[in-house]
């Protein structure tokens, strides 16, 4: 059989809308091309004002009464819409099925982020509503230099954790299991004092770490998350140079799939030191160095010979090299010699340069307090690890707390200080008597001072102009102060330099004391409205809500339309569109294609692009617009944030803002039914067949008849009660009828009133036993299809749009 556009449908699901059980299975309802508001409802004030997801599900289908085949189905959006506050995306996920309805679709978007590598058991119980626990729990024992000291875990402001209630056995009804994915308000290192705030709080209550929940205590958990990449994104651009290279220019390669508001948050009195994680901020001046960051590219390798890497650094006082981007939590960091490498799996957005903080050989060394203090040098205040054991072993040993002017406290008892310049302790004995004494630290120059200076901002989004810079210079007696124009170049009162990205490069005409370098710059900030807005929380979505809507080695497809307006059509008018054009149509004011199969009101030769009217076009509404697309689909091998790197050039060329998509191959579509299996016994067992059964179906001679326009993708049983009945069951609907093997079997789908497939009498033969099943799978000429439509905040002129779905194949 011809396959024809006419064959081509896009089928609505049982419920559209945004609530919890819109979508599921695929109806007999086609969506009516050209006609507005046929999948998605209408953008409300509501929608502009506060911003919007909406999630539809449709069933591109080949709906034909046979078993025809149409090769490489796919659907892309051919056509963005005006509204730029509005923007559309393809879903693509292996776990999406037909039975699948709002909170399933939900569940398959959110699964992009899970929870990852545990950081901590056993961790506090918390109480509903709560957003905050102990730094003490980023803490653990650590030794080093045959002492045991603490190491501590960093969490950087607005990384996502999750909080995890998890343990064996059957659910607990007072600590059900859950996971909390929540964001870090504070850049926050672990201590003995202090506290970690999140957001959102806690949603329940959780077990305290001494709290036994079927024989396992310590399940409230603190964990990273994690990136999973099972779904796959599929948008549309527009080409910003006219090409016929493999290269082509596009808009952007990324989507925001979540809204997005935009602010500006001020910071003041920024230092460059290293705060560290004692309760003395320390006076550590970290190097950076930098490289470009490349779209696409996920290995970075920085060349640090001046690196001071020991577990010292790394572990007790938690300095290790980290990335000043805001996105670290995409990271991983590893160090090697002089060697640092930067590995993600994501792409970043709006990223110019990635730079690597870390503490420099040069500045700094470790010093321990066994040996002599060396000369010309002074203990960087904040990194002094210090550890008591008393002669009297009652009372053990003790780490000490680093407070104002070297002084060293336990308990809220000053038992030592520390001289800075000479790395003498004084004692001060309390009733356990005296004590012993070990500590650690990192020591610098005794009189150091600086003509330059490089340094990351506190932000990846600085606001140049608003950058403004104070420092003493080393005798203490000047003040200088700088500031920035919009282009990021630095003048003041001694000072000049510039802000690249996040970077600023400070030259000062005098020596300066660096520890006394105070900014102020005013930051963008983006916010994320909450999730109860649109329905998906986005810290379980990669990368912040910014997707992909390209990938690497998969396909697009490139496509530029022409139109023209057809006044007072009259049989045996013509008129010229683009020879071997893609698609041609004529449509009236309401969208309505003029195309039948016969040609009753135009004919179109492919091989010219002459269109010959055949009808005055009566009973449509004029205008009419005859549209031309020319267009061919192109395999992507690299991507990049606003280019596309092909296999091949494209065949012809294409001109500013041609519409570039990208495709989602739906494999090819037929109807058709698996293997057929029989066993003795049904287990109610989805996952596993058991012995063949006594009796044996012929589907050689009679095979399970389906048709394109009435399968649905569905495992089925058919279940003996006695040597001739049996009834029918799906995997995801059920029961569905009765029937025996005198008859025909042709179950009636409720939602097409066509049979499910039809199993003719001559298969079933005899010798069938009650409790013995019939199993096989039958496969649906069409594919469930997820759509996005993201609404940002904002207020739009637009009151009529659309975006286009295009669906297309090969005829077999």
């Amino acid at each position: 059989m011809t396959i024809s556009r006419l064959d081509l449908k896009v089928f609505k699901p049982e419920l559209l809308g945004s609530s919890d059980d819109a979508g599921g299975q695929r109806t007999k309802l086609a969506v009516e091309s050209g006609k507005l508001n046929e999948l998605f409802r209408a953008i409300s004030d509501i929608d502009h004002a506060q911003s919007a997801v909406d999630i539809v599900k449709c069933y591109p289908a080949l709906d034909t009464p046979d078993t025809s085949i149409l090769l490489d189905g796919h659907v892309f959006m051919s056509q963005k819409p005006t509204d730029n506050l509005v923007s559309l995306l393809i879903a693509e996920a292996a776990t999406l099925d037909d039975a699948d309805r709002m909170t399933d679709m939900v569940e398959i978007l959110e699964s992009s982020v899970r929870a990852g590598q545990l950081i901590r058991n056993r961790l506090i119980g918390f109480l509903e509503g709560q957003d905050s626990f102990p730094k003490s729990y980023l803490q653990s024992s650590y030794l080093f230099n045959g002492t045991e000291y603490w190491s501590n875990v960093t969490l950087l402001q607005g990384q996502t954790v999750v909080i995890s209630v998890e343990y064996p056995g059957a659910e607990s009804a007072l600590y059900p299991r859950f996971e909390h994915f929540c964001q870090i308000q504070e850049t926050v290192t672990g201590g003995p004092t202090g506290i970690v705030k999140f957001k959102p709080a806690i949603p329940f209550i959780t077990p305290n770490y001494d709290i036994t929940i079927n024989g396992e205590s310590g399940c409230t958990k603190l964990r990273y998350t994690s990136d999973n990449d099972g779904i796959k994104y599929h948008g549309v651009t527009k080409l910003t140079a006219a090409s016929t290279t493999n290269t082509l220019a596009v808009e952007s390669t990324q989507t925001e799939l979540l809204p997005k508001v935009k602010t500006v948050n001020p910071l003041t009195g920024k230092s460059i030191v290293e705060g560290g994680s004692g309760d003395v901020p320390s006076t550590v001046i970290k190097n950076n160095v930098s490289q470009p960051y490349i779209y696409g590219q996920y290995t970075y390798i920085f060349d640090v010979p001046d690196i001071l890497d020991n577990d010292f650094v790394n572990e007790v006082l938690g300095f290790k090299p980290r990335l000043t981007a805001s996105n670290f939590s995409y990271w991983n960091i590893s160090v090697t010699g002089t060697t640092v490498t930067a590995n993600t799996t994501s792409n970043l957005p709006g990223v110019d340069t990635l730079t690597i903080e870390y503490v420099s050989a040069a500045k700094y060394g470790v010093y321990s307090s066994e040996t002599a203090f060396p000369d010309f040098k002074k203990i960087s205040l904040g990194t002094t690890k210090m550890v008591l054991t008393f002669l009297n072993t009652a009372h053990g040993s003790v780490s000490m707390i680093e407070t104002s002017s070297g002084n060293f406290v336990s308990g809220g008892v000053r038992l030592a200080q520390l001289d800075y310049h000479t790395g003498a302790v004084t004692k001060f004995l309390d009733a356990r008597g005296d004590f012993t004494l070990h500590y650690d630290c990192l020591i610098e120059e005794s009189t150091s001072s600086a003509n330059t200076v490089s340094f990351a901002l506190a932000t990846d989004s600085p606001i140049y102009d608003t950058f403004y810079v104070t420092i003493s210079n080393a005798a203490g007696d000047t003040l200088l102060s700088g500031s920035s124009d919009s282009a990021g170049v630095i003048t003041g009162l001694g000072i000049s330099g510039n802000i690249t990205d996040s970077n600023v490069q400070l030259t000062f005409a005098q020596a300066v004391d660096l520890t006394t370098l105070r900014y102020d710059i005013s930051e963008t900030v983006t916010l994320s409205p909450p999730p109860e807005l649109y329905g998906l929380n986005p810290l379980r979505i990669k990368n912040g809500g910014v997707v992909n809507a390209f990938t690497a080695w998969n396909t697009i497809s490139v496509q530029q339309t022409e139109i023209q307006v057809l006044s007072n059509p009259a049989p045996a008018q013509t008129y010229n569109a683009r020879a071997n054009a893609r698609f041609v149509d004529i449509t009236d004011a309401e969208g309505k294609s003029l195309w039948t199969l016969a040609n009753a009101h135009y004919t179109w030769v492919k091989a010219t692009g002459v269109v010959t009217l055949n009808s005055d076009f009566t009973g449509f509404t004029a205008p009419f617009i005859l549209t031309d697309t020319i267009g061919e689909i192109a395999l992507v091998t690299d991507v990049q944030e606003q280019a596309l790197i092909l296999a091949s050039p494209l065949s012809q060329s294409y001109p500013i803002g041609a519409n570039v998509s990208s495709v989602q191959n739906l494999g090819d579509l037929q109807a058709r039914i698996g293997t057929v299996r029989d066993m003795t016994a049904w287990a109610n067992n989805w996952d596993l067949d058991g012995s063949p059964a006594t009796g044996n179906m012929n589907t050689v001679d009679f095979p399970i008849e389906v048709r394109n326009d009435t399968a649905v993708n569905e495992d089925w049983v058919l279940i003996f009660t006695s040597a001739t009945a049996f009834r029918c069951v799906g995997r995801r609907l059920g029961q569905i009828a009765t029937g025996d093997t005198l008859n025909d079997f042709a179950p009636v789908n409720p939602l097409t009133l066509q049979p499910y497939f039809i199993i003719r009498t001559g298969a079933f033969g005899g010798g069938w036993q009650a409790g013995e099943a019939i199993r096989f799978m039958s496969y649906a000429a069409s594919k469930p299809v997820m759509l996005l439509r993201t609404v940002q905040s904002g207020h739009s002129q637009i009151t009529t749009d659309r975006a286009v779905l295009a669906f297309r194949g090969n005829e077999s």
